[in-house]
């Protein structure tokens, strides 16, 4: 059939009453989180009548703005989607506190709130916070996740989806296994679209097994996002058009009716990224973890930029000298320890 966007043009006029929410349809709602409904009115209103707010300034906070608009034009034209009515929506970006979180909710016609959780954007404090995961547990995105949800549960009845792409899938897995019970009970799924897994530190299989029977998780057969730390032990592997790393892309995800194409397993290329970098940071304590992030993000912050944007670009070429300098300040033991790293996971790259 081709992706999420033939999927709206072929099942968009069903609404969600007549035909129950599926993976892709849960993967669309994942995806809206990307776009800007910060520029959209606070207040309650449709998918349909909140768009055009969107389409009125840069409609994608991600890396894939086209693909982004092509859906919310879709989704908004659809009748499956377009009336489903905007909650509480929630934008946040603190560089001092290391945090990027933003999410929103939509009620849809069978009576179901959907809590979509937005991944990584381009900003600089959102990519760092997502290193962070390997040694901070946990991060403040996932503790605003879970207040989210909580505050969302407390405010009316209805049955909870929760979901996610890249980062959003990890916070909507933090934030369902970890709020109360009782509002635990109200979630009905939960969607993990190639998400990392949750730290290695805080119990995560112990947490896994309280969504037990609602966690559903879905991999590309190249992934490599979808298999970072302590990821679920039950996947599904969709077919990706793209290649390596770009399978990522939820657009070149292949869609077969109503569900995701499935492959038989992972590429070996995959399994063997896995073997390699989970004994890699199995190797490391989080002190290595932590010194190896943010003396990264400690150069790159020297460009000036706030986001992965033309301004980063232009700032590696203008601040040329600074970012060299940020480089020359890191003390030698520290470049001796990095370096040690490195090699490290070269060797078990080679091995794998």
């Amino acid at each position: 059939m081709g992706n999420v966007l033939d999927y709206l043009r072929w099942r968009g006029d069903l609404p969600i009453s007549r035909v129950p929410l599926g993976e892709v349809d849960a993967l669309i709602l994942a995806e809206i989180s990307m776009l800007r409904w910060e520029n959209a009115p606070r207040g309650a209103g449709s998918f349909r009548e909140l768009a055009g707010d969107v389409l009125a300034g840069p409609v994608s906070a991600g890396f894939l703005p086209e693909m982004d608009e092509k859906l919310l034009r879709l989704v908004g034209a659809s009748e499956r989607f377009g009336g489903a009515e905007m909650g509480e929506r929630v934008f946040q970006v603190d560089e001092d506190a290391g945090m990027q979180f933003a999410a929103v909710s939509l009620r849809l016609d069978d009576g179901t709130r959907f809590l979509s959780f937005r991944g990584t954007d381009n900003t600089i404090v959102g990519w760092k916070e997502d290193f962070s995961m390997a040694f901070s547990r946990p991060v403040p995105a996932q503790e605003a996740a879970r207040e989210y949800v909580e505050r969302l549960a407390a405010q009316s009845p209805e049955p909870l989806v929760l979901g996610g792409h890249s980062k959003g899938g990890n916070l909507a897995i933090y934030a369902a296994a970890t709020v109360s019970d009782a509002a635990r009970e109200r979630i009905r799924a939960v969607y993990n679209f190639d998400g990392p897994g949750l730290s290695d530190h805080i119990d995560a299989q112990s947490l896994y097994a309280r969504l037990s029977g609602r966690l559903h998780s879905y991999v590309p057969q190249g992934s490599i996002v979808g298999l970072l730390l302590a990821h679920p032990d039950e996947y599904a592997v969709v077919r990706s058009t793209a290649v390596g790393i770009l399978q990522h892309d939820p657009y070149s995800w292949q869609v077969e009716g109503p569900a995701f194409e499935r492959m038989s397993g992972l590429t070996p290329d995959s399994a063997r990224f896995d073997t390699a970098f989970r004994a890699w940071l199995l190797e490391m304590d989080d002190s290595d973890r932590a010194l190896l992030v943010n003396t990264l993000f400690g150069i790159l912050s020297a460009t000036n930029a706030q986001t992965f944007g033309p301004e980063f670009w232009a700032g590696l070429a203008q601040n040329t000298k600074a970012v060299r300098g940020a480089i020359d300040t890191v003390e030698p033991e520290t470049r001796k320890r990095i370096r040690s790293m490195i090699s490290e996971l070269r060797k078990l790259a080679r091995r794998a």
